[in-house]
C-alpha cells in the first residue's frame, strides 16, 4: 500500500502524538491539512494570520513541552512566520513550521510560478536551527525525521519543512517514524565532584534558575537544591515558575534590579542554570556580574562562558545536574544567617517599593487578576508598561509552564501566544496587553471566538505606544510616532462574537472580571487607563551602555 506525501506527514505528526496543529489553508498546504483530517489524530486550529500561528504553536509548546506545529502556505504565507520562529528561537522553544514550495519541475526556474520563492530555504535557515526541502517522494519522511530531531537535541530550537506540491499528491512507500526522545546529557564524574567541592566549600550561595529549568522539567530538583542549601533562588524572566514565587527561597525575576543585586555582591558562590544571562536593552544587564566564583550549568556548550566567564562550566541537562548536585550533597551547611536576611529584607523592601509605584488603582487591577487566576492558570503578557510595571516580577507565578511573554522584546505575540497555551494545556489563560501591541494580532479574537477558548483579555489602553511615548519624554523632551488614537477594544471584540466591555475604575473592572471568569469561552476587558490613577513608570534606566 502507498502513501501520498501528504499522508506521510500527517502519519509523522500522529507518530509524535502532535495533538493540534495551527494552520492557515493554501492551494499548496490543501492535501496535508485533508490527510490530517482523514486520519483523525490531530485536531487543526484555523488562525487568521501565519505570524499569528507561528506564535500560537510558540505558546503552546511553552505551556506545554510539547512540539508546536504551524502549517503554512509557501511565498508570502511563509514570509509571515518569520517573526514567530525568530521569537521561538530567542525564547528555545520547539516550534515547526511546514510549509509548501513550487512544484519540483518548476522550482528554481525562474518562473514565476504561483508563490514561488526560490529563497525561501536559506530565509527560514535564518530563523531555525535545521531546515529542509525533499526533492523527491522518498525523501519526505526522512526530512521532517531530520528537523523534528534536531528540535529535540540539545537546546530545544525551532525547525522548517517545505514540501514541493507534487510532492505532497505523489505516492510514496510507507514509512515507520522512529519514537523521538531528548538526548539526556549526564554529568561527568569530574564535574561532578568539582560542582560538590565548589557548592561545599560556600557558605553564601544564591542560585539563579532559567528557561532551561523549566525546558529539563527540574523544577522539583531546583527546590530540592535551594532548600538542602538554604540558597536564595532568582529567576530570569523566562525561568519564572520554576519555583513557586511565595518559596521562602524565591527571591524572583529580579537580578538585574540594581537594588538586589547590591545584596547579592557578597556571595561566594553563584549557581546559573539554564540561563543565557540576557543583557537587555542597550546591554546594562552585562553589568551585573555573577558574584562570587561562577558555576554555570547549561546543555547548550555555547551559552556557558558566553556573557560572564565561569569558574565551572557543566554541559549538562538541568534535571541530570541537580540530580546529582541534590545525590552528592548529603552533608552540606546552609547559607550564611545573615546573608539571608540581607537579601530577603531587600527583597521584601523591593517588592513594596514596586508595589508603591504602581499607585493604588494598578496595584488593586494586579490583585483582583491574581485572586481569580487559578494558581496553575496561564499569566501571558505582550511586552507593555503593565507588563513591565508588574507583570514580569511583582504579579506572583506558582508553578512552571505557566508563565508566557516575548523573550525577544517584540509587540504583538501576547494575544496568539495565550490562545496557543491555552489549547494545549487546556487550563484557563488571562492576557495582559497594550493598545499598540494589541492591534498586532486582535483578528485572532475571531480565533478564540470561533474554538471558545476559555481566555481573559485585557487590554490596557493608553492610545498608543506608551512604553515608546515615556521613553521619548523621558530622553527627549518631546514625543513623535507613539499616539495611535483611541480603539474601542470591546466593541471590536464584540463584532467578533467575543463578549467585551471598557472599564474606567477599579470596581467596574473587578466586576468585568468576575463575568470574564464566569464564561466559558474568551472575554475582553478594556482598561481606560485615562481614569485609573497614573503608575508611576520606571522600566528601563536612561544610561550608556556599558562596555563588555
Amino acid at each position: 500500500m502507498t502513501m501520498t506525501g501528504a499522508e506521510i506527514i500527517a502519519q509523522g505528526l500522529a507518530a509524535w502524538n502532535v495533538r493540534h496543529v495551527f494552520a492557515i489553508v493554501s492551494i499548496h498546504n490543501m492535501p496535508i491539512l485533508d490527510a490530517i483530517n482523514r486520519l483523525g489524530k490531530t485536531a487543526i486550529i484555523d488562525v487568521r494570520h501565519e505570524q499569528a500561528g507561528t506564535h500560537a504553536a510558540d505558546g503552546y509548546a511553552r505551556a506545554t513541552g510539547e512540539m508546536g506545529v504551524m502549517i503554512a502556505s509557501t511565498g508570502p504565507g511563509t514570509t509571515n512566520t518569520v517573526t514567530g520562529l525568530y521569537e521561538a528561537t530567542y525564547s528555545s522553544s520547539r516550534v515547526l513550521v511546514i510549509t509548501g514550495q513550487a512544484e519540483t519541475r518548476y522550482y528554481g526556474k525562474g518562473l514565476s510560478y504561483v508563490h514561488e520563492a526560490e529563497n525561501q530555504l536559506p530565509m527560514l535557515a535564518t530563523v531555525a536551527r535545521r531546515v529542509e526541502s525533499p526533492r523527491h517522494i522518498d525523501q519526505v519522511a526522512e526530512a521532517l525525521t531530520a528537523v523534528v530531531a534536531d528540535m529535540h537535541t540539545g537546546r530545544p530550537a525551532p525547525g522548517a519543512l517545505e514540501v514541493p506540491i507534487d510532492l505532497q499528491y505523489a505516492d510514496g512507500e510507507p514509512f515507520e517514524f522512529p519514537e523521538i526522545r531528548q538526548p539526556y546529557f549526564s554529568v561527568s564524574d569530574k564535574d561532578s565532584d568539582a560542582m560538590r567541592k565548589m557548592v561545599s566549600d560556600s557558605n553564601r550561595r544564591i542560585i539563579i534558575a532559567g528557561g532551561g529549568v523549566i525546558a529539563a522539567g527540574a523544577s522539583a530538583e531546583l527546590v530540592a537544591l535551594a532548600e538542602k542549601l538554604d540558597a536564595p533562588v532568582l529567576t530570569t524572566v523566562d525561568g519564572r515558575g520554576s519555583i513557586p514565587e511565595d518559596h521562602p527561597l524565591c527571591i524572583g525575576n529580579y537580578y538585574t534590579s540594581a537594588g538586589i543585586y547590591n545584596s547579592l555582591v557578597e556571595a561566594d558562590l553563584t549557581i546559573a542554570i539554564g540561563t543565557k544571562y540576557a543583557i537587555g536593552v542597550e546591554g546594562g544587564g552585562i553589568a551585573f556580574k555573577p558574584p562570587g566564583k561562577h558555576l554555570q550549568i547549561d546543555i547548550d556548550p555555547n551559552m556557558v562562558g558566553r556573557t560572564h566567564r565561569a569558574d565551572l562550566g557543566v554541559i549538562a541537562d538541568a534535571k541530570a545536574a541537580l540530580s546529582d548536585l541534590n545525590a552528592g550533597l548529603r552533608e552540606v551547611s546552609g547559607n550564611d544567617a545573615q546573608f539571608n536576611d540581607a537579601v530577603f529584607s531587600t527583597r521584601d523592601a523591593v517588592h513594596g517599593a514596586m508595589r508603591k509605584r504602581l499607585g493604588p488603582d494598578f496595584a488593586q487591577l494586579m490583585d483582583a487578576m491574581r485572586k481569580r487566576l487559578p494558581r496553575d492558570g496561564l499569566w501571558c503578557r505582550d511586552s507593555t508598561i503593565a507588563a513591565y510595571n508588574f507583570g514580569n516580577q511583582l504579579f506572583p507565578v506558582y508553578e512552571p509552564r505557566t508563565s508566557i511573554n516575548p523573550s525577544s522584546g517584540a509587540i504583538g505575540p501576547g494575544l496568539p501566544f495565550s490562545i496557543g497555551a491555552v489549547i494545549g494545556s487546556g487550563k484557563r489563560g488571562l492576557v495582559i496587553h497594550g493598545d499598540g501591541g494589541f492591534m498586532f494580532h486582535a483578528t485572532e479574537l475571531a480565533t478564540a471566538a470561533q474554538y471558545q477558548i476559555p481566555l481573559v483579555v485585557c487590554v490596557f489602553n493608553d492610545g498608543g505606544y506608551g512604553v515608546l511615548r515615556w521613553l521619548q519624554d523621558t530622553r527627549f523632551g518631546r514625543i513623535n510616532e507613539t499616539d495611535l488614537g483611541k480603539m474601542n477594544f470591546a466593541l471590536m471584540a464584540q463584532s467578533m462574537g467575543v463578549p467585551g466591555e471598557r472599564v474606567q475604575n477599579v470596581e467596574a473592572f473587578q466586576s468585568a472580571l468576575d463575568k470574564a471568569f464566569a464564561t466559558d469561552g474568551p472575554y475582553l476587558v478594556e482598561v481606560d487607563m485615562e481614569h485609573f490613577a497614573p503608575m508611576e513608570i520606571s522600566i528601563m534606566p536612561k544610561n550608556k551602555p556599558v562596555d563588555a
